[in-house]
């Protein structure tokens, strides 16, 4: 059940979020003082109230596809900008109507403000039912209407904040941050505790929750498959190279996990044994996206890869200008990547380059922060970005 308070958070810890936080980049332009600024609104967002990207990823098997939305096919234009005014960490989902960046609650067509704020120590919220499930300090459970706290579940965890939660059946999957290597499964009406799982060692990357399964990455490079209904470890697996950083992505029976070593690994869900592996060249392989039997991984020297979901051969690559940060994400003919501050597209099909957007620069005081939260959220022929100075933007087809 859930436990009375028992500490006082740390409010100027950092947040280590693999793959969620945005970072500061120098612009060609002169940053814009965010005190001076209020919401742009340049027209209304023609949003369908039965539009939908309920979570970071869009679903809990991290996929990164919405298979329903069309997205802007030949540019964009800014429909509205809220303007929050502080260094935030948390992408953007979409529900009735409405968009969500950590507890904040705008109207999707307008960006006029519901209800909430925008947590500057919150991920990417999770809806659910009628809720956001936001991981802060503590994992919160609001009113996706009005932004009102419902329920909060107090982990172990000392500092630092919580990554995005997972939900599926009825419960919501968090793990605890820095000093705390735990699993908990938490009954999403009630917000009680119905079971915890104890790692090794703690991790920072976002759960995976597939076919009745957690799966988990902790800081030792190890993976953990783990039952949904009751907290059982079903496997576990060191796979020899550097998945720590990585998102665990599941599509038709397989986990996808980039590696340090260059590597993007599918292993099979059900025991963690290899399917396939590939080498993309030295250093850091990011989290990937997959839809429709293809995965799209970010990769070394400013690349994004097209690969074969089933057994890995190159499709395409292109490159950027900038080191891509975060997962793509797919939607329609799109596939989605984040640059600097930069939004990039290509045809998912042959990689050839769509449009652009860049977004701004903030000045907070004598410091200038910018770039763009992974995160997206794409519906019909919109898309919600939100940055690392507090913005979120509504872009809509031209």
């Amino acid at each position: 059940m859930n436990r009375p308070s028992r500490r006082r958070f740390l409010q100027g810890s950092a947040i280590a979020m693999a793959g969620l936080a945005g970072c500061s980049f120098p612009s060609d332009h002169p940053p814009a003082d965010c005190s001076d600024e209020e919401l742009v609104h340049e027209s209304d967002a023609d949003l369908d109230q039965a539009a939908s990207w309920p979570s970071y990823q869009y679903d809990s098997a991290n996929t990164g596809h919405n298979p329903e939305a069309s997205g802007p096919k030949d540019g964009v234009e800014v429909a509205w900008r809220y303007p929050g005014c502080t260094e935030a960490k948390s992408g953007a989902v979409v529900h009735n109507g409405r968009v969500s960046a950590g507890g904040l609650v705008v109207d999707g067509r307008t960006g006029r403000t519901v209800g909430g704020e925008w947590d500057p120590h919150a991920s990417t919220p999770t809806f659910d039912n009628g809720r956001l499930y936001v991981g802060a300090h503590d994992l919160l459970a609001l009113d996706a209407a009005t932004g009102d706290r419902d329920w909060t579940f107090e982990t172990e965890s000392d500092s630092g904040g919580l990554a995005t939660p997972a939900i599926e059946d009825g419960t919501v999957y968090t793990r605890g941050q820095f000093d705390d290597p735990t699993i908990y499964a938490v009954d999403a009406s009630s917000g009680e505790e119905r079971w915890r799982f104890e790692l090794d060692r703690e991790g920072l990357s976002p759960l995976a929750v597939a076919d009745e399964t957690v799966y988990c990455i902790d800081e030792t490079s190890t993976i953990y498959a783990i039952t949904a209904t009751n907290g059982e470890e079903q496997w576990r697996r060191s796979p020899s190279v550097d998945i720590m950083r990585s998102i665990p992505v599941i599509w038709d029976g397989l986990l996808y996990l980039g590696a340090g070593e260059g590597e993007i690994l599918a292993l099979d869900a059900d025991d963690g044994s290899d399917v396939w592996r590939r080498s993309l060249g030295a250093g850091f392989v990011g989290s990937v996206a997959v839809a429709d039997g293809t995965v799209f991984v970010p990769g070394r020297e400013q690349a994004l890869i097209a690969l074969s979901a089933s057994d890995g051969h190159e499709k395409w690559r292109r490159s950027v200008s900038a080191t891509l940060a975060g997962p793509p994400v797919v939607a329609g003919d799109l596939v989605y990547v984040v640059a600097g501050q930069t939004l990039y597209t290509f045809d998912v099909s042959n990689g050839d380059e769509g449009w652009q957007f860049e977004t701004r620069a903030v000045l907070f005081g004598d410091y200038q922060a910018g770039g763009i939260n992974s995160g997206l959220a794409v519906v019909e022929d919109i898309v919600y970005v939100a940055t690392a100075p507090g913005d979120l933007y509504a872009l809509q087809a031209q």
